[in-house]
C-alpha cells in the first residue's frame, strides 16, 4: 500500500479552522484508489494521481480482487475503483480520469478548447480499445488455452497502433506540449506493447509505427509516467 504523501501531512499539521478542509478538498485527502499492481487499467489512474500530485491513498482491494468484500465495496469487483470521501465507489479508469480533472482543476490533464479536448478523448479511447483491451485479452485467451491467442491480440493491436499513429502528435506529448489524459493511457500501454512483443510473435511491432516509437521514450521520461512504469516493471515476470 502506498503511504499518503506530503499534502496529507501538511493538512494534519495545520489546524487552522477551514484550512485543513480546503487542503483535503484540493488534494484528494480521504479518497482511496483500489488498484492492482499488474492491472494496466489501474496504471492509467495512478499516472494521473502522481501527475496531479494528489493525496489519494493507493491500496490493493480489501480481501483481494474477486472477493465478496471488495465486490460489495466497489459495486463491480473490478480495478481501478476510486472510493470518494463519502464512501461512494467510482469504477472504470477513464471515468476516474475525467472525474479527477474536474474535481481537482490544478495541473489539468485536459487542454482548453473543444477541439483539443476532443483529440485527447479520441486518443484515450483509441489507446484503451486498441491497445490495453487487446493486451488484457491476450492473457485471458492464453489462460483459456486458445491456440490463436497471440494472433488475435496481435491483429487487434496492429489495428489500434495504426489508428493511434494517425492522431498522435509528432513531438511533445500525445496531444501536444502538455501531459494529458491521453498520456496517462498511452505511457503504460506502449510499455506493454514493447514488453509483450515476443509473446505476440512480433518483436518489432512498435517500431513499425515511427511516430509512436519516437513518442514512447518521450512520455516515459515524464516523472509521473516513469514512476508507474517502474511499478509495472517491478511486478512483471523476469524474462
Amino acid at each position: 500500500m502506498q503511504s499518503r504523501n506530503i499534502f496529507v501531512a501538511a493538512r494534519d499539521a495545520f489546524s487552522i479552522p477551514g484550512v485543513a478542509a480546503c487542503r483535503a478538498l484540493r488534494y484528494g485527502g480521504g479518497m482511496i484508489l483500489y488498484s492492482a499492481p499488474t492491472s494496466p487499467y489501474s496504471a492509467i489512474v495512478r499516472v494521473a494521481i502522481y501527475a496531479k500530485d494528489l493525496a489519494i491513498e493507493v491500496a490493493e482491494p480489501p480481501g483481494g480482487l474477486g472477493s465478496d468484500d471488495y465486490r460489495a465495496r466497489s459495486g463491480t469487483g473490478t480495478v481501478p475503483c476510486l472510493m470518494l470521501d463519502d464512501g461512494t465507489p467510482l469504477p472504470e479508469s477513464t471515468v476516474i480520469l475525467a472525474y479527477l480533472d474536474e474535481k481537482f482543476p490544478a495541473r489539468p490533464l485536459a487542454p482548453a478548447g473543444a477541439e483539443a479536448r476532443a483529440r485527447v478523448a479520441l486518443l484515450v479511447r483509441l489507446g484503451v480499445e486498441g491497445v490495453v483491451d487487446p493486451l488484457v485479452g491476450l492473457f485471458h485467451d492464453l489462460a483459456a488455452g486458445r491456440a490463436d491467442a497471440a494472433a488475435t491480440a496481435r491483429e487487434r493491436i496492429e489495428t489500434g497502433l495504426a489508428r493511434l499513429e494517425r492522431f498522435v502528435s509528432p513531438d511533445g506529448f500525445a496531444a501536444g506540449p502538455q501531459l494529458s489524459q491521453a498520456d496517462c493511457v498511452l505511457g503504460p500501454a506502449l510499455m506493454g506493447v514493447a514488453a509483450f512483443a515476443g509473446m505476440l510473435e512480433a518483436p518489432d511491432l512498435l517500431a513499425r509505427f515511427p511516430k509512436l516509437a519516437a513518442y514512447a521514450p518521450r512520455v516515459a521520461a515524464h516523472p509521473a509516467v516513469a514512476r508507474v512504469l517502474a511499478e509495472l516493471q517491478a511486478v512483471m515476470p523476469a524474462g
